[in-house]
């Protein structure tokens, strides 16, 4: 009968054990979920404020348009158009971004990761950017090896990570200048340094680069619109890899970007 009694108290200690942990998890997975449903409340927040503008610059254009067609030359025509095309574009490319950095936030986020030789993907995406290099003159300096740096990665949003820090180095970056791309393999690491001659974050932005729709600058060298989005979702994908991203720079000197990732 002791015996039994004992059985009991034991079985009974190891269920409540359970318990505390199950109710451990369960709070843990509601947190979880309270944070990415209050990130995507501030996403769908941001994106209507954004939207606001190019949307009503639309609606404005064309109602203008429609009431006064029978006055419009061919050029002014042709000028209101392209105004209602650059905030279209403007308003689908916000969508896309942000339509990707819900995807990034996502608890059932999966990555398809694969062996490669980096450097010939780092090489395919600079190529990406010889017209602009041409355009703006931008000398593009590579300083890596020619042999195969192997990695594992999901090579379609490592990419993408790659292609949003060197777009911004062209964009921020005057004629005239130079990029350097450096990639470093260590024992256990493989870093990539890219460093450009533009201008430049100042010290008291640094910090919140990395935050979602933080803009630095509204508009880049290029006139072009800056959404705030490109560094968040730059960070989140190098962090689901287990790397790291670093950022030094000065004002009217350029910018340096570093990332480290795990050989796996």
């Amino acid at each position: 009968m002791g015996e039994s009694k004992k059985n009991s108290e034991v079985y009974i200690n190891e269920l409540e054990e359970k318990i505390v942990d199950l109710s451990l998890r369960l709070k843990g997975k509601t947190s979880e979920l309270n944070s990415v449903r209050e990130s995507n409340t501030k996403s769908i927040g941001k994106l209507i404020h954004n939207l606001r503008n190019p949307v009503g610059v639309i609606f404005s254009f064309t109602d203008m348009i429609l009431e006064d067609l029978e006055e419009y030359t061919p050029e002014k025509l042709e000028k209101h158009l392209q105004i209602i095309k650059n905030s279209a574009s403007f308003s689908l490319e916000l969508l896309t971004i942000v339509a990707k950095y819900s995807q990034l936030q996502s608890p059932n986020l999966t990555y398809s990761f694969q062996s490669l030789n980096y450097t010939e993907l780092v090489n395919d995406i600079l190529n990406e950017f010889n017209a602009i290099s041409v355009e703006k003159n931008i000398k593009i300096e590579r300083e890596f090896s020619k042999n195969p740096i192997s990695l594992t990665i999901d090579v379609t949003e490592f990419a993408v990570s790659l292609r949003n820090i060197i777009n911004n180095a062209f964009r921020y970056s005057n004629n005239n200048t130079t990029i350097k791309i450096t990639i470093k393999e260590n024992l256990n690491t493989v870093e990539t340094i890219i460093i450009d001659e533009g201008i430049g974050i100042s010290e008291d932005n640094l910090p919140a680069i990395f935050n979602e729709f933080f803009v630095v600058n509204t508009y880049s060298e290029d006139k072009q619109k800056c959404i705030g989005l490109g560094l968040a979702i730059t960070n989140k994908i190098i962090q689901d890899h287990k790397g790291t991203i670093s950022v030094t720079s000065l004002i009217n000197k350029g910018t340096q970007i570093k990332i480290i990732l795990p050989k796996k």
